[in-house]
């Protein structure tokens, strides 16, 4: 089962380690694009849960997690996306509670489900 999860937790620890780490003091005015870190979360999110998706699905330990691997991985990744939302908030200097973030990131959980669905189809039994 790890062989099939190792990618997903990896991407993990990535998206935990980007969400906490302060931001630069340096500031980059001729490349801000409004919305841009809206982007990268939503990337960020979607190959969080695109990579959990396949790990999960290609496992054959545990059927039930097979089976609920969608719901599990949209769900999780919410919750990820909150938990580190709220450490941001209290515990990062220069990192901040944004609503507009933790929507980006649930569309990207959603979209990595329906971009596994759409390369998947036909391979994957449930």
């Amino acid at each position: 089962m790890l062989r099939f999860i190792l990618p997903s937790i990896l991407w993990t620890i990535l998206v935990v380690i980007v969400s906490v780490v302060p931001n630069s003091d340096i500031a980059f005015s001729e490349f801000q694009i409004a919305n841009l870190d809206k982007v990268a979360h939503l990337i960020l999110y979607t190959l969080l849960s695109l990579f959990w998706t396949v790990g999960l699905k290609r496992q054959n330990v545990n059927l039930v997690l097979r089976k609920n691997a969608y719901a599990i991985v949209i769900f999780f990744g919410f919750i990820l996306g909150l938990a580190l939302e709220i450490i941001q908030h209290f515990f990062v200097m220069s990192r901040h509670f944004e609503a507009l973030d933790l929507i980006a990131n649930g569309i990207g959980c959603i979209f990595g489900v329906i971009i596994f669905k759409i390369i998947y189809r036909g391979y994957i039994k449930t």
